[in-house]
């Protein structure tokens, strides 16, 4: 049976195999036999933990047989493998690049592409379909001549599968890399296969399956008596009960759980929020507040690149259920905060990686251009050899060619520029369109922190609810190029009642769209709030009578039309004497996106305001094209 000891004098005896000298000085190149035994090692690596997979690792890099040659094929390899460990990809990437892997077959070119893609599986999300496809590639490499290393690579497409929310495909090359590994009889493999096994079944939600992994799983950690691996299982069984609706169990399982990570100094961030949530599960809301609090300062002090979005998440759902609306709406600000952060992040790394795509296929079109050049070189150069005339025509020939040749690649080059330019003009529209978020979210929290600084409790909630609503809408259409009317319409009844309740309904509204088909009309998101917010504002704040804000849609031909008109304080009579009034951010970032999405060629799109007869109040006039679902 395998136990620790038996792994230590593993570990042992593999060292002292690689550790022995050559007896020639002149001897540079390892044996064949050299090459199995280094087979081996990498191999035997699964069955061992990390600090044990480092020593193993460094005793062969300090071998003098390795260590000389650094050019060599396995050295490259176990010191990108090192580094692999010490969670330093990009080093990694260098050493396995320089493993110099002539051959297009056999199993350390196999080991050499696993190891290059486990690195990019591991630095994405959601994996991209030119990976998983890259990853069939080398599959169908190494199950032609059944490689060693063929279980790696299934493991490898079921966590691409797993990461893009594909569970059965996972489920499917789980099964596979459990059924091909070498060591599967050994207990840890067994174990990871089971650990693996119940995380796909909690996402099916099947609990039969959750069920008979935990207890495989648990047998495994008794038999091998890995107190850790047995204390992993019940964190496993409170996942089980919380999702049959066994709350009490669900958190009696969570605090073993938790309480043997905590006296042993195995505490991850992760685990405060399990437990929270457990007490959340339970109805226990102050242990609930007590253990996100401290997972949000545990991570600042042990782990301060975690995302704590669950734990600020968790605390204004507990606020609120307690009625504490200041501390609720503190906690919804430190997760906007975050989400804003992610979101900025997530668009600088989609920018990098287009950038990214852009210079490669520019190294591409220049190395074929190249290879073309070479070609031709070549073949005038044997053509040369043959009488004059033949050459001649030759000449003519691939004179012609590369005319055609090198103003077709001016075309592509041009298409291609114009392909770049606007996908930049595209994220330029998003981020037009994120900078009108801020300025209204920041106005809305100090009008709520107002109402619950003068203790009314009442209106506070009801803000709350409507601003939730509204960031919710914020937050999910934003996220699209275009929406349906209706979608846009729901936004500006949800914006508008928070304004009735601010101004305490000093105005009303009516939105008339005839016999317009709202759900098939679409539009660019939130494209009308700055004409709206205008009116509120600069229209209804400093009049003495009772406002109106009227909004109608109408369509002629291929065009949209859409007119806000307000009984605000319009213009003044001493304003009629500006000559050069000023243009507002707003005005100037809505003609930017309509410049963008619809102006590119010829003006399809524009907006105009003006006061009205009377001079009470102002006209805005949007002009679209008419844009079916």
């Amino acid at each position: 049976m395998w136990n620790t000891k038996r792994i230590s004098l593993l570990l042992i005896l593999l060292a002292a195999l690689i550790s022995c000298r050559y007896n020639s000085r002149d001897e540079t190149r390892l044996s064949v036999s050299n090459e199995r035994r280094y087979t081996d090692l990498a191999l035997s690596v699964d069955t061992l933990n990390t600090s044990q997979r480092r020593a193993l690792v460094d005793s062969v890099l300090n071998d003098r047989r390795i260590a000389d040659v650094e050019n060599d094929l396995y050295f490259n390899y176990f010191s990108g493998y090192s580094y692999t460990l010490k969670n330093k990809p990009d080093s990694a990437i260098l050493y396995y690049d320089k493993m110099g892997v002539s051959i297009k077959s056999g199993e350390w070119a196999i080991l050499k592409q696993y190891q290059e893609l486990s690195v990019l599986i591991n630095q994405q999300g959601i994996v991209g379909s030119d990976l998983v496809i890259r990853i069939l590639n080398v599959i169908k490499q190494a199950e032609f001549p059944n490689s060693l290393f063929t279980y790696r690579l299934y493991d490898l497409l079921a966590k691409a599968y797993y990461n893009n929310h594909n569970i059965e495909k996972a489920k499917e090359y789980t099964d596979l890399y459990y059924k091909h590994h070498p060591f599967k009889s050994h207990p840890v493999i067994a174990q990871r296969y089971h650990d693996i096994s119940f995380m796909l079944a909690e996402t099916r939600k099947d609990t039969l399956a959750m069920r008979q992994s935990l207890d495989s799983s648990r047998s495994l950690a008794i038999h091998i008596k890995d107190s850790v691996a047995l204390m992993r299982t019940y964190d496993y069984e409170s996942q089980l009960y919380a999702l049959k609706g066994q709350t009490k169990e669900a958190l009696s399982k969570s605090r073993i759980f938790f309480g043997y990570f905590s006296r042993h100094n195995l505490l991850s961030t992760y685990w405060f929020n399990n437990l929270a949530t457990s007490f959340n599960r339970d109805g226990q809301i102050d242990s609930a507040i007590y253990y996100y609090n401290k997972g949000i300062q545990w991570s600042a002090q042990f782990d301060p690149n975690v995302s704590l979005l669950p734990f600020y998440n968790g605390l204004r759902e507990m606020y609120k259920v307690k009625g504490d609306y200041k501390n609720a709406m503190i906690a919804s600000d430190s997760a906007l905060q975050i989400y804003i952060r992610n979101t900025a992040r997530i668009q600088n790394e989609k920018i990098e990686a287009i950038n990214a795509q852009y210079q490669t296929e520019k190294k591409d079109q220049l190395i074929a251009a190249l290879n073309t050049t070479n070609s031709l070189n070549r073949k005038i150069i044997f053509q040369q050899r043959w009488i004059f005339i033949s050459i001649a025509i030759l000449l003519a020939i691939i004179g012609l060619f590369l005319y055609n040749n090198s103003k077709r690649k001016i075309l592509k080059e041009k298409n291609d520029k114009l392909q770049i330019e606007n996908k930049r003009l595209i994220l330029e529209q998003k981020t037009s369109q994120m900078q009108l978020n801020p300025h209204f979210i920041y106005n809305a929290i100090a009008n709520l922190q107002g109402l619950i600084s003068s203790d009314n409790k009442v209106k506070a909630n009801n803000y709350l609810v409507s601003f939730s609503k509204l960031m919710r809408n914020f937050l999910e259409l934003n996220r699209n190029e275009y929406i349906t009317l209706s979608e846009e319409i729901g936004s500006l009844k949800n914006y508008i009642h928070l304004q009735q309740m601010r101004f305490e309904d000093k105005f009303a509204y009516d939105i008339n769209t005839g016999d317009l088909d709202i759900e098939t009309i679409m539009i660019p998101p939130l494209l009308l709030q700055p004409f709206v917010e205008n009116s509120i504002e600069h229209g209804f704040k400093n009049i003495s009578h009772y406002g109106k804000l009227s909004i109608h849609f109408e369509t002629n031909a291929d065009q949209l039309f859409v007119k806000i008109i307000d009984n605000g304080a319009g213009l003044q009579p001493k304003q009629t004497q500006l000559i050069t009034p000023k243009k507002s951010l707003s005005k100037v970032i809505v003609q930017e996106r309509l410049d963008v999405l619809f102006n590119q060629t010829e003006k399809k799109a524009w907006f105009e305001t003006s006061t009205r007869e009377d001079l009470s109040g102002w006209i805005a006039q949007i002009t679209i094209p008419l844009i079916l679902n």
